[in-house]
């Protein structure tokens, strides 16, 4: 008697949206901080985060980004210069995930009040 395991279901992907890198801050905000340091490429991180409802993918980039975040503090960098991401919806029966690609140029700013912007162009994930 042979017995064999089933493989899993594959994932499907359901939708895919992406953001080129665009600047971060306009010139004058660039103008009024004092960057110290700035990477000399940009860095590429993919995050994999399951999601518990389908409608979740803004989050999911968000919480990329901060993973990213927390990631480029531990370089001592603290702000992004330019910032892009694309993002994968993929399901299985009827679990839901998002591989987020996020693209980012680091920086060091001295400056303290520096905002901190949402990742561009959520609106596109409605």
């Amino acid at each position: 008697m042979r017995l064999f395991q089933r493989s899993p279901e594959p994932w499907e992907v359901v939708d895919c949206r992406a953001i080129d890198p665009v600047p971060t801050y306009d010139q004058k905000e660039l103008e009024g901080m004092q960057i110290t340091r700035v990477s000399s490429a940009p860095m590429h991180r993919t995050y994999v985060i399951d999601l518990k409802h389908e409608a979740d993918l803004r989050q999911a980039v968000k919480c990329a980004r901060q993973k990213l975040m927390q990631e480029l503090s531990e370089k001592e960098y603290n702000l992004l210069l330019t910032e892009g991401w694309s993002v994968s919806h993929l399901r299985r029966g009827q679990s839901h995930r998002a591989e987020v690609r996020y693209t980012a140029r680091p920086a060091h700013a001295v400056t303290a009040n520096t905002r901190t912007p949402e990742p561009p162009f959520l609106a596109m994930l409605r």
